[in-house]
This record gives structure tokens, sequence and C-alpha cells, in this order.
């Protein structure tokens, strides 16, 4: 089992989970200052809300690799925690990490230390991915599934917002508005925290996270409530053409995506995310431009493409249930 999914299973619903949501961030470093004071101690002023913009990089493996820790903390505790409390739970999330993999082994980040989670959440039709490889679906949306193709289709779909830095990219704007509220003397960090984030200022404009918990706990937590009214819809046109490519390259009939995407409802609340019926006349439209012409030999080739029944006895542990609401991958 993954060693960074044990770390979650124990501790997702524990003290490192108190460190992203609902602290109060002001009293989690030594030192905290009046507005003034903090502009005093780091620099603060007009000068530094202009350079603010230097924060808008990528950023490093280690600092995405913190994020994305501390955002899938957050999605475990509204998830309901992961279901790793049997040996079934287990063979599942062994199950999803073999598919999961393999499908990640087919994108352009395939060193990525991917981690694949399931959510005891049996309300939500869902699924989540955040920077360094973490993927989270719900148990409510493997109930669902009819084959491991729908099932490779959620995943690579996941895969490819990651491989896409989505999340990275919300990220890099916390970061920037951060930046810009603290150097402007808003007291949204300890001067401890200020310091340290305007000091990036000063570098490649990287944080690193591992040692700022409390940059990382406000940052996550600004960058997961960003999510909340789901991707807009030219990223999630992107990710479901990227999650066809994946499919193919491993061997899966797309087909299967677009029978997910039919077991999707339109989520209200979630105002950015397309509605299904364009996602899917979209991604049939790009899959007929990689067919390639009479003749030529596809990038894709979609000769042997499997639709493959879920895996049993690893899967049977999902139980399926029916009346219950659906949310949107």
């Amino acid at each position: 089992m993954d060693a960074r999914l044990k770390v979650f299973a124990v501790l997702g619903l524990g003290v490192l989970a108190s460190s992203c949501r609902g602290m109060d961030l002001n009293t989690i470093a030594r030192g905290v200052t009046t507005a003034g004071g903090v502009a005093e101690t780091v620099g603060g002023g007009v000068a530094k809300v202009k350079e603010c913009g230097k924060l808008d990089v990528e950023p490093s493996v280690a600092e995405e690799y913190a994020l994305g820790g501390a955002l899938t903390i957050h999605f475990v505790q509204r998830g309901n925690g992961l279901m790793f409390a049997t040996e079934g739970d287990k063979k599942l999330h062994d199950y999803l990490n073999i598919v999961g993999k393999n499908l990640a082994a087919q994108s352009l980040r395939p060193t990525l230390e991917w981690t694949f989670g399931v959510l005891n959440d049996t309300e939500q039709f869902n699924a989540l991915s955040a920077p360094g490889g973490y993927v989270l679906v719900t148990r409510r949306l493997l109930m669902e599934l009819d084959n491991e193709g729908q099932l490779a289709g959620v995943l690579a779909h996941e895969i490819a917002h990651g491989v896409l830095k989505h999340a990275i990219h919300k990220y890099t704007a916390q970061k920037v508005k951060t930046c810009r509220l603290v150097a402007g003397g808003e007291t949204l960090l300890s001067a401890l925290g200020a310091k340290a984030l305007l000091a990036a200022l000063d570098g490649d404009g990287t944080l690193d996270l591992d040692n700022e918990p409390e940059l990382l706990a406000h940052l996550a937590e600004k960058t997961v409530n960003s999510f909340d009214d789901g991707n807009g819809p030219e990223l999630e046109f992107e990710a479901d053409q990227m999650a066809a490519r994946l499919m193919l390259s491993a061997g899966y009939d797309p087909k299967d995506y677009l029978g997910l995407i039919d077991k999707m409802t339109d989520v209200k609340n979630q105002k950015n995310h397309p509605k299904k019926e364009t996602r899917k006349k979209k991604l049939v439209a790009y899959l007929e431009t990689l067919k390639g012409d009479e003749g030529e030999f596809p990038e894709y080739a979609s000769e042997g493409l499997r639709s493959p029944p879920l895996k049993q006895p690893d899967y049977a542990v999902i139980k399926s249930t029916t009346g219950v609401a659906k949310d949107t991958p």
C-alpha cells in the first residue's frame, strides 16, 4: 500500500488535519502584530505590493508536494475520511492504485508519486485531485461504475487536472493575492509568516512550505475554497481531452468515459462547471479528430481497445445503492 496513503489514513482526521482548516491563523506563530507592525517588520508597502506578481511562478516540486498533501487532508476531512478500515478497503485501494498508476505512466508527469484513494462519502458522486499526484474518488462514485473503463475514465480525468496543473494555477493566484494584502498591511499572517512570504520576492518566488506551516495552512485553505465553484468549462474540456488520450494509451476504450459522463448530474452550486451534455458533444467531436485520415497511422490506435469488468473480489467492498444525490468530477 502506498506509504503516503497510509499517512492520510492514520492522520487525515487527526492532528495533521487540524493544521489546514478552521484554525485561527494569527495564533500559529508567535509575535502577532498590528497591521503597522507587520509592515514595519517585513518592509511592506506600495513597492512590495507591486512586486507580488513575482510569486506567480511554478512552485518547486517540494512546494507542490507540501501543498498537495495539505489539500488532500482538506478533501479527506470533507469526504468523511478514507475507506481504510478493513482488508477489503485496502485491496480496493491497491486496485485503484494499479489502474491509476498505469494511466499516470502514460502522462507527461509519470515521475510524480501518484497516490489514489477512496473517500468514505456515500452521498456525493465526485472525484478530486491535488498537486503532487493525489487523486481521490468518493465511494458513491464507485457504486455507480459499470466497468473498469469507466473507473479508468474518472481517474484519467483527475490525472489530467494534475498534469495540466489546474490546482497549481489557483494556488499561485492565492499566493499573489495574499502577498498583496500582507504587503499592504493586512494581518492575515503573523509577523514571521508575513516575513517568510515576502522574502520569496527576493528569491525565485517559490516557498519552503515544509518549514512554514502557517503559510501552508493559510494558502491551502484559500486554494481549497477556490474549488467550491468548480472548474471553468475550458479547464474541464482540456482535462476531458487529455483523459481520452490517456485511456487510449493505456488500452481503454474512451467510449466508456462518455458512459461515465452520462452518470453525472449538473450541480447548481458549482456555477463554473460546464453542463454534461456540452462535455459529451465536445468529447465526441474530439475523439473524431484522433482517428486520422484513411491510410495514415493515427497517433492513438483504436485497435484492441478494452472495456474490462471491474476486478473482483477487490471491488466487492463497494455496495451499490440508489436514490442518493450526485455531484460532478
